[in-house]
């Protein structure tokens, strides 16, 4: 049987609180006791083997920053083990937390009638053509986000429209210049709108209804993503543009996007369809009547700040 870990990093906060329990995936702090502890129950005859390239990842980070590292696995690999779990756990803290958080290295593992021992590593790097922040929470809010987290976690494995949002966002950060990062962002939005009037008004009206808070804010928003685009049509047909205001537009694209993807994976709606019938008939401020049993995950203040401002022109 084959099963890996995933090494994540570029946080402040500590990831060992996000609770993924439900699905048996746990996030350690890899200097952690419980990890130590974790490794040597794998193969107690190879612990020193198998920890030892824990250790040389702990040492490197010393010597390069004090950033932490952490491990996401599944405790019982034994049990119904799907490293797609793994990598969806990671997304949604991305989705929660527009930030520099990276998958650092994958380990992977083969068990051999108990006996098991590490096969491979693979290193990869995310491709951050500007400033994201290291992902940092608000400790008051862990319940209401380890409450969405389970309530989201198998939305994300939606494949219709919700399931390409959150793939378009995903490969934003890894897209290889910073030209793709706007447009794939642009895609995220572009994602709830069937047929072919993606970025007509109907789009940044259904945008800024879903992520607006009120009347004024998703004015602000409207107002913003007219911009934005207007800024994505120099890009896509070679018009000159001010490279100034690249950075900030992607930033409140990115913070977007993140709102966008959780009111998706909150109301649940099974087309985009369906969900534009729905927002053809409410008004700016009326988000709470999209779906049934509706509840604001306010998951994280650093990105609603991030939309509350007007975009430079």
């Amino acid at each position: 049987m084959n099963f890996e870990f995933l090494i994540v990093t570029n946080t402040f906060s500590d990831l060992s609180k996000f609770d993924f329990s439900f699905i048996d995936l746990y996030i350690y702090d890899i200097e952690s006791p419980e990890f130590r502890e974790y490794i040597k129950d794998l193969n107690p005859k190879f612990e020193i083997q198998n920890f030892s390239f824990f250790q040389s990842i702990i040492d490197d980070a010393h010597n390069i920053n004090e950033n932490k590292r952490y491990v996401i696995f599944k405790k019982n690999h034994k049990i119904d083990f799907d490293s797609i779990n793994l990598y969806l756990a990671y997304q949604l803290l991305l989705i929660i937390f527009p930030s520099k958080l990276i998958i650092e290295h994958t380990v992977h593992f083969q068990d051999e009638n108990d006996f098991v021992q590490r096969t491979s590593i693979s290193s990869r790097q995310n491709n951050h053509s500007y400033d994201y922040d290291y992902l940092f929470y608000d400790e008051e809010k862990l319940p209401l986000i380890n409450e969405f987290i389970q309530l989201a976690f198998e939305r994300t494995k939606n494949t219709s429209y919700i399931g390409l949002a959150i793939e378009n966002y995903i490969i934003s950060y890894t897209a290889s210049h910073i030209h793709f990062q706007y447009i794939t962002l642009c895609m995220v939005l572009e994602n709830i709108v069937p047929g072919p009037q993606e970025l007509s008004y109907r789009l940044k009206r259904a945008v800024a209804i879903l992520c607006g808070d009120d009347i004024e804010e998703c004015q602000l928003i409207f107002k913003n993503l007219n911009e934005l685009y207007k800024f994505r049509s120099k890009i896509v047909h070679g018009e000159k543009f001010d490279f100034n205001n690249f950075e900030p537009y992607l930033i409140y694209l990115n913070s977007i996007a993140s709102l966008l993807i959780i009111e998706l994976l909150v109301h649940n709606i099974p087309t985009n369809s369906e969900l534009n019938d729905k927002l053809t008939v409410i008004g700016f401020g009326g988000r709470n009547a999209i779906s049934e049993n509706w509840k604001h995950y306010k998951l994280n203040p650093l990105t609603y700040n991030k939309i509350r401002y007007k975009v430079l022109k």
